[in-house]
């Protein structure tokens, strides 16, 4: 049971550290990993310094949705994020490759997109933006 854990927590790890590279790829500058082990659970990554908008990683075979989105509401209230999704690793076959979805609530998705179209309603205003 304990090399099963190893091997669990090793497979965790390496897939927050691959996601964390998408999101410096990506230009999330900030974007860190937090620190595994703290007794209040703020999401794995941090995609800005202030801990505003959080991502919780899954490397699972078999999601278990209602658990893993408890979990997350808990660490957005504990980060006190804007935003807070699960990143999930769903396994490819044969020649087809993972892929990787981004789960949230509904009410984290509106309040999204409502930050997106406040930026751009913004930057038409200052004509940044066409």
């Amino acid at each position: 049971m304990v090399n099963r854990n190893k091997a669990n927590k090793a497979k965790g790890d390496k897939y927050e550290r691959d996601i964390l590279a998408r999101c410096l790829e990506f230009g999330f500058t900030q974007a860190r990993r937090t620190r595994p082990g703290r007794m209040e659970d703020m999401g794995d990554i941090h995609l800005t310094h202030d801990g505003r908008h959080i991502l919780q990683t899954k490397d699972a075979a078999t999601p278990v949705w209602r658990e893993w989105l408890t979990g997350l509401a808990r660490q957005k209230y504990a980060a006190q994020a804007a935003t807070a999704a699960l990143v999930v690793k769903r396994r490819g076959s044969g020649a087809n490759p993972p892929i990787h979805l981004a789960v949230m609530h509904l009410d984290d998705y509106l309040a999204l997109l409502r930050l997106t179209e406040a930026y751009r309603e913004r930057a038409q205003i200052d004509g940044d933006v066409a």
